[in-house]
């Protein structure tokens, strides 16, 4: 029997004998990490501050180690400055930033890079817009920041100014009204396909329902642990349902989600520190306070919002509102026919305010795989998610610094 190989030329067997380049580079790329792309939509008056709360959100993201329930010990160990980024370079981007936010754009947009606690890798990148006003002609832009495509990893931020707080109802509805636009023309949104007649299935609408159904379920399931420092072990995935029952979950009740945007809204009200100057110069009481904060509270339990004060005079407001907005954004749902399958059996399950309990034990973000539903409820791919953990508990006593996270109230 003749050996064929030993006839080859020397040649080609050199060139059997080397590694496919493409071949190589092509593998090593399918093997990297792919980072997920959220989008926060930012609307507010002009002067109410979105400028400073996108430059705020920038200077927390180079800083992922401060806030969200660390305590002082670890945040002076990892400093304010890590993975090769310092005070001063941080400081000169934000202030870039804000210069080109200032523009008179109709919508401007920005970026910035979700890092893990231990500021080691990027786990997700954020695309901010700016909506510059209410305007008919502003509000047609939307629809290159919301479409059927983006509609489920987007959230969206509303500012109000703690200046002029009796424009505060008024102010929020006429913007709820900009985002309720915004989402109807995400349910028009065929995809570019062609629809035959009106009123039927659209891919935008399947979007649509598909994250008010996780909307509503993240409210369903909500619960806040117990001890911040220990929400990493106790991380809230077992739920109001389990006092129903396994896999029961209770309605909302009356007030609550009356309107489903299906996408994560936060009211933010700038300015708090004016408080003070109220008191002085206007005669608002202590009861004032309360009233204005139980008012929006009510308001925002319509829209299944949630509520927080922010002061530059207090950077931890904003470190707050950073976590808990990339908390919402990327962290995972965890449905109950999933931990069956997994289990054997029925299990409770956290919603979207719930950190993973593959991830729980850990301080950083992690990536994980998780099943995703498809339009129509067909299930769809699995998809490298992150489950990223928020500690801050809610507070309504610091009238300066109140928050309330989404689910909270009732």
């Amino acid at each position: 029997m003749v050996d064929l190989d030993t006839h080859l030329p020397p040649a080609q067997v050199m060139a059997e004998d080397k590694p496919n380049l493409w071949e190589t580079a092509l593998k090593e790329a399918g093997q990297s990490k792919t980072v997920a792309t959220k989008h926060v939509l930012v609307l507010g008056d002009s002067n109410s501050g979105k400028t400073g709360v996108v430059s705020q959100l920038f200077n927390a993201s180079f800083h992922p180690q401060v806030g969200n329930g660390l305590n002082a010990a670890v945040q002076q160990s990892t400093g304010l400055s890590g993975g090769g980024l310092t005070v001063e370079s941080s400081v000169a981007e934000v202030d870039s930033i804000v210069t080109l936010s200032k523009h008179d754009l109709a919508l401007s947009y920005s970026y910035m890079d979700v890092r893990d606690e231990d500021n080691e890798e990027t786990v997700a990148r954020l695309g901010i817009y700016q909506l510059a006003s209410d305007r008919v002609s502003d509000r047609e832009l939307l629809k290159f920041v919301l479409d059927a495509r983006t509609f489920a990893s987007s959230a969206a931020i509303i500012v109000l100014d703690w200046s002029k707080p009796w424009r505060f109802v008024k102010t929020l509805l006429r913007w709820v009204n900009v985002l309720s636009g915004a989402v109807d023309m995400v349910c028009n949104d065929t995809g570019g396909r062609e629809v035959k007649g009106s009123g039927g299935w659209t891919l935008g609408k399947a979007a649509v329902d598909e994250s008010r159904e996780r909307l509503e379920r993240f409210l369903q399931e909500y619960s806040e642990t117990t001890d911040a420092h220990s929400a990493a072990d106790a991380s809230g995935i077992v739920a109001a349902t389990s006092k129903g029952g396994a896999g029961v979950l209770l309605p909302l009740g009356p007030g609550v989600l009356e309107t489903n945007f299906g996408i994560p809204l936060i009211v933010v009200c700038t300015k708090s520190d004016t408080m003070e100057l109220m008191e002085r110069e206007r005669g608002f009481k202590e009861e004032d306070f309360d009233y204005i904060q139980q008012v929006l509270r009510a308001v925002c339990l319509q829209f299944g919002a949630a509520l927080i004060y922010t002061s530059t005079h207090n950077p931890a407001t904003f470190s707050t509102l950073y976590h808990y907005l990339v908390h919402r954004l990327l962290t995972a749902p965890v449905t109950l026919p999933a931990l069956a399958a997994d289990n054997g059996e029925m299990a409770d399950a956290g919603g979207l305010d719930d950190v993973d309990m593959e991830s729980s034990g850990a301080l950083g973000n992690r990536a994980r795989s998780a099943s995703t539903s498809g339009p129509g409820g067909k299930p769809g791919n699995a998809q490298s998610t992150t489950s990223y953990p928020f500690r801050v508990r809610a507070n309504v006593v610091d009238r300066d610094v109140v928050f309330v996270p989404a689910g909270w109230d009732s």
